[in-house]
């Protein structure tokens, strides 16, 4: 099985650098979290414009098809 991201990642930094594996560890960590939360954060705004625009599609299907609103 492939090494996760983060351990992979603190071994490359500690080879480019001087970093101990504690520092090391908690930076690449700390950049790893922080990238999980903007994609997080990135694709419920994605899920909510897709529903917004599901629900703007669905009343002018329903306009053009000569349903009530609803």
């Amino acid at each position: 099985m492939d090494e996760h991201p983060v351990i992979r990642f603190t071994n490359e930094l500690m080879v480019l650098t001087e970093l101990d594996q504690t520092t090391a560890g908690a930076f690449v960590r700390r950049v790893y979290q922080e990238g999980t939360h903007e994609g997080e954060q990135r694709l419920m705004a994605d899920l909510h414009q897709r529903d917004r625009r599901i629900t703007e599609l669905e009343r002018e299907l329903a306009r053009l098809r000569g349903e009530e609103p609803g």
